[in-house]
C-alpha cells in the first residue's frame, strides 16, 4: 500500500505541471474543449497506468507527450467510425437552448487558447496530415527541439526536420487558399446585400 502511494505521489509530482501544455496540444488538435480535457485525462489515466515503465530520469514531457498524441490518434479514429449522433427528442433541444453560451467564455484556459489561434489558422492546420501536424505542433506550440521531437514521435532527427519544413510549406498554401476562399465569400456575401 505505501510503496503505491510512493508511486502516486512521485508520478503527481512529475506529471502534474504538464497538464496546461498537454491541454494546449489536445486542444489545437481536436478544436474541442471538451474533447481536449478527455483526451488528456486518457493520458494521465494510461501514463499512471504504465508509470512503473518509466525511467527515472528520462524526459518526463517527451513521455507523456507520446502518450498524448497516441490517445488523441485513438479519439480521431473513433471519430471517423462512429458518426455524430444526432439527438431526436425534442427535450434536448429545449434544453441545448437554455445551455449558456458563453460557458467556454468563462473557462479561462479554454479563453487563452482561442486568443492564441485564429479560426483560419486553426482550419489550415485541421487539414495537415498527422504526420506533418504533430512535429510542427511540438516545435512551435511546445517548443521542444528537434531531439526532443524525435524522441516523442520515434523518428530521427533529420526526419523531424524535414517534416517541419513541408508541414510549414503546406500550411502556408492551406492559409492562402483558405484566406481567398474567404475572401471570395466576402465580397460576394458584400455584393448580394
Amino acid at each position: 500500500m505505501k510503496l503505491l502511494q510512493n508511486r502516486r505521489k512521485q508520478f503527481e509530482q512529475l506529471t502534474s505541471p504538464l497538464g496546461h501544455e498537454l491541454f494546449r496540444i489536445a486542444y489545437w488538435r481536436l478544436a474541442n474543449k471538451d474533447d481536449a480535457e478527455d483526451v488528456v485525462q486518457e493520458t494521465y489515466l494510461r501514463a499512471f497506468r504504465s508509470f512503473h515503465t518509466f525511467q527515472i530520469g528520462s524526459n518526463i514531457k517527451a513521455w507523456m507527450t507520446r502518450i498524448l498524441l497516441n490517445v488523441i490518434s485513438d479519439t480521431m479514429k473513433k471519430r471517423i467510425r462512429l458518426p455524430d449522433l444526432i439527438p431526436i427528442d425534442d427535450e434536448y433541444d429545449q434544453i441545448e437552448a437554455l445551455a449558456d453560451p458563453s460557458a467556454m467564455a468563462q473557462d479561462p484556459q479554454a479563453q487563452l487558447i482561442e486568443r492564441e489561434i485564429q479560426p483560419e489558422l486553426r482550419q489550415a492546420l485541421q487539414q495537415l496530415p498527422t504526420a506533418l501536424l504533430h512535429p510542427l505542433l511540438l516545435r512551435e506550440l511546445e517548443d521542444m527541439s528537434y531531439s526532443e521531437i524525435a524522441a516523442v514521435l520515434d523518428i530521427p532527427a533529420g526526419t523531424v526536420m524535414s517534416r517541419l519544413f513541408r508541414a510549414r510549406k503546406v500550411l502556408k498554401d492551406n492559409l492562402n487558399r483558405i484566406t481567398t476562399a474567404n475572401q471570395t465569400a466576402g465580397e460576394v456575401l458584400h455584393d448580394m446585400c
